[in-house]
């Protein structure tokens, strides 16, 4: 995955765009994987039609027998306040297997936590859907002692999901801060902490990465304490998916 990311800020507001490509973990936490059958050019835009349905079935032929498998999203270099999800999760106990099913279908969500690090759950509080064309932008207010969302409208440039926090909206230092971002196929998939007068763009590409932890859906993870975290690259034309985990490495087929 390529990325590109890029950060301005001005008075009263500041612009994340975060712009998700392909490419593969460093090899300290991926281990290599191996793909019968087509494969993605490497660096190739993935993106693909609303509502295009995708499934991958995990096979746990490892001796690995008290963790889940989980599909997440992830960007190499990622800053510090921009947080990947454990998207999908399910347990994967030794000689069993697990299918995964989702849609590219964009959603706006908000959390009740601010305090975001590995292990801890932004605990979703609002789950709405979004469209990279006509619903991609949306206001968060702060209202009564609680977050909630506006009515999505067109605004963003095509292709991007903007969040614009108004003034109401508790930021850093504050006990009453919580998260918000984007999802996909109603999950979480990045959020950052809120922050007052501050608008959130992002640009998205959908990136997936297999691997096995202990991380419940919507809870931060870390790949540097993943098991064997590997990029899920799905070919032109193919939208379901095997991959088999040995213990050692990853192999990847396409049905």
């Amino acid at each position: 995955m390529t990325e590109e990311m890029s950060t301005s800020r001005r008075k009263g507001l500041a612009a994340l765009g975060v712009v998700l490509g392909m490419t593969l973990l460093g090899t300290a936490v991926a281990p290599s994987a191996h793909a019968a059958g087509k494969t993605a050019p490497e660096g190739r835009d993935i993106a693909a039609p609303a509502g295009t349905a995708y499934s991958v079935t995990i096979v746990n032929k490892s001796e690995i027998d008290d963790e889940n498998a989980i599909v997440f999203q992830q960007q190499p270099n990622q800053p510090s306040d921009v947080h990947s999800l454990a998207w999908l999760s399910k347990m994967c106990h030794a000689g069993t297997e697990v299918t995964f099913s989702w849609t590219i279908d964009y959603n706006f969500v908000w959390g009740q936590t601010g305090t975001l690090k590995p292990g801890v759950n932004y605990d979703a509080g609002q789950i709405i859907p979004a469209d990279l064309d006509n619903g991609n932008t949306v206001s968060l207010s702060y209202v009564n002692g609680g977050f909630e969302f506006g009515k999505p409208t067109s605004g963003a440039g095509s292709g991007s999901l903007d969040i614009n926090q108004d003034d109401s909206v508790p930021g850093s230092g504050s006990p009453d801060q919580g998260s918000v971002g984007i999802g996909m196929s109603g999950a979480g998939t990045f959020v950052v902490p809120t922050q007052s007068d501050t608008g959130a763009g992002f640009s998205v590409t959908p990136t997936y990465y297999l691997a096995f932890g202990s991380y419940k859906p919507g809870t931060v993870v870390s790949e540097s304490i993943l098991t064997s975290p590997t990029a899920l690259v799905f070919p032109d034309g193919e939208t379901d998916a095997t991959a088999v985990f040995d213990g050692k490495s990853w192999t990847i087929t396409f049905d």
